[in-house]
């Protein structure tokens, strides 16, 4: 690495870092304060509020880190402008586009980044910041739970159709538990009703149950059990597919795993096939920030500073914004394709940089 890409990349890294410090601290004293009356009213501990407001940080950084990365572009380019850096570097024959590498490699770096702190930080960050929430902070631990339970629920796999009255993951049970066993012909050979079902591991625990062994004709014997064991392929993780979970909380594999499950029961993906696309193309959005902030530090370092650069950088964060906004809206209604909805944002903002790119004077 020589001397001029370490000086680029570290300017370039310090103001970003100084850039996300900012944020975090803003949004930070933001959620202070439209949170402050309820750690009053609920009477929180010290080490409970300050828990909450951390596990809020991952999400922070990560919605902010597009802007952050415009704007530590915008003000390192900028300054290396204003000062007559940039010219001397252009008297000494080096190119614009070498100039940025460093700063477009550092946003590539960002992006994957990005892409796996969602993966793997940001839902779990989440759920424990909604547990904290509800039951650490309001103590409302039957409305947290709630969330994850599901009432009267049918479940097709192969020739089988579940019944579930209520569902409970948390304990592996099921309440009011009904299965419909069909040949290939589709005529019912096997209908099993419990009241309650456990699972212990390989096999589901019926209680009260009663089982119906119908013949060709239709008649039907009928075996009654206090408690039987009942071996089927499916086990508590298979009974979550029809829960309208929230998608900030699970990863990028998590969700595809759900899609699946859910398109094999011939349930309507189409809202979640748009977040899965987006969990590929937002992240990539730090690069597309930096290919467009080029231009404009170019010709902000030439004539005007920093409060110049804050600016250009919330309008065309707050453009982005609303076209990628519009983008997903669309594609939740059906309109757009998942792909299109999630990526045409990135795809504009590509084209409209990379000409602003080849077209500024230099």
């Amino acid at each position: 690495m020589s001397i001029l890409t370490r000086y680029i990349t570290g300017q370039f890294l310090y103001i970003l870092f100084l850039t996300i410090a900012s944020f975090v601290v803003l949004f930070l004293i933001v959620d202070i304060f439209e949170d402050i009356n309820k750690i009053i009213e609920y009477q929180v501990p010290l080490a409970t509020s300050l828990w909450y407001f951390t596990t809020k940080i991952p999400y922070m950084l990560f919605i902010s880190l597009p802007l952050a990365v415009m704007l530590a572009t915008l003000i390192s380019l900028g300054l290396m402008s204003k000062n007559l850096e940039l010219i001397a570097m252009r008297a000494s024959g080096i190119s614009y586009l070498s100039i940025i590498r460093p700063i477009i490699a550092c946003s590539l770096f960002i992006s994957v980044l990005a892409f796996f702190g969602d993966e793997y930080i940001v839902p779990e960050s989440n759920r424990i910041n909604e547990y904290i929430n509800t039951v650490k902070i309001k103590h409302d631990e039957i409305s947290y739970k709630s969330e994850y339970q599901e009432d009267k629920i049918w479940i097709r796999r192969g020739n089988t159709i579940y019944y579930v009255g209520h569902f409970v993951p948390e304990q592996s049970e099921i309440v009011d538990f009904v299965i419909f066993e069909f040949d290939d012909s589709f005529q019912l050979k096997r209908r099993i009703m419990a009241e309650r079902a456990t699972w212990n591991g390989t096999s589901w625990r019926c209680f009260n149950m009663v089982e119906n062994n119908y013949d060709q004709s239709g008649r039907f014997e009928t075996s009654k059990y206090d408690i039987k064991l009942v071996s089927l392929s499916e086990t508590p993780d298979d009974f979550m597919i029809v829960f309208a979970e929230n998608t900030e909380q699970m990863s990028y594999r998590q969700l595809k795993k759900y899609i699946i499950k859910l398109n094999a029961d011939g349930y309507d993906t189409t809202t979640y096939q748009v977040d899965l696309m987006s969990k590929l193309a937002y992240p990539f959005a730090n690069f597309i920030m930096v290919l467009i902030s080029v231009p404009f530090a170019i010709i902000i370092g030439r004539r005007g500073g920093i409060a110049a650069s804050v600016v250009v950088a919330f309008a065309i964060a707050f453009l982005y914004w609303v076209t990628y906004s519009i983008c997903v809206s669309l594609g939740y209604a059906g309109t757009l394709p998942p792909i299109l909805a999630a990526w045409t944002a990135n795809i504009l903002f590509i084209i409209g940089g990379s000409y602003m790119f080849l077209s500024v004077r230099t």
